[in-house]
């Protein structure tokens, strides 16, 4: 996440995995460790908790545009037409797994996106990018879209409360598909969810229905 601020320059946030943010005032700050606070001229504060393994940086607006360049373009991005799409994977020869989550090809999308738009797209996350014929590639890009757009309006699968009383943060953990979901049905077909390691990654998947690999 970038933060500009009033002074020209940019705070840089990686949040990693073991990382979150607060944001309130002193009386509902929350009973942890916190290793960064920010105070805004309301009386607000926004709390960095466990940070230990994630960082925030103060970068001038061209270190940061330095820092981010070699990031793949955002998902949303209205310049990514599905031509633009499949560019981004040509040449590579591995998994569409490993593809998705490298953030050098697409920023944003992690693990458990990744499933879900495999899912969705009905296409095996260890399928091997050459090997994809462009229909199971339209299907991708049309599931891309689709799922984190109900992703984002669902508040994001990570399940830490953004401010007191919030209650849509973390709203997309229940509405997975495969993710986290070994042993349980599809709600697809029936079959059943599979575990597997991957490239030293989690991936959940239907092998029942997702067939193109």
């Amino acid at each position: 996440m970038l933060f500009h601020l009033d002074n020209g320059k940019r705070l840089l946030l990686h949040l990693m995995l073991g990382g979150w943010m607060h944001y309130g005032t002193e009386a509902d700050r929350p009973d942890r460790t916190v290793q960064v606070t920010l105070r805004f001229a309301d009386g607000s504060e926004l709390y960095f908790i466990g940070l230990r393994l994630g960082y925030l940086h103060l970068l001038t607006a061209k270190e940061a545009d330095e820092r981010l360049a070699n990031l793949g373009p955002d998902p949303f991005d209205k310049r990514l037409a599905e031509e633009r799409f499949r560019e981004r994977f040509k040449g590579r020869r591995g998994t569409l797994k490993a593809a998705l989550v490298d953030q050098t090809v697409l920023s944003g999308i992690g693990n458990c996106y990744a499933d879900e738009i495999a899912f969705a797209a009905s296409v095996r996350p260890d399928a091997r990018i050459p090997e994809l014929a462009p229909d199971s590639w339209n299907r991708l890009y049309a599931a891309m879209r689709s799922v984190l757009r109900e992703a984002v309006e669902a508040g994001g699968y990570m399940e830490q409360p953004l401010f007191a009383g919030d209650s849509l943060t973390g709203g997309f953990n229940d509405r997975c598909k495969v993710y986290d979901r070994p042993g349980e049905p599809c709600f697809r077909c029936g079959g059943t969810i599979v575990q597997e390691q991957l490239s030293s990654r989690k991936v959940f998947y239907c092998p029942s229905c997702q067939k193109d690999r």
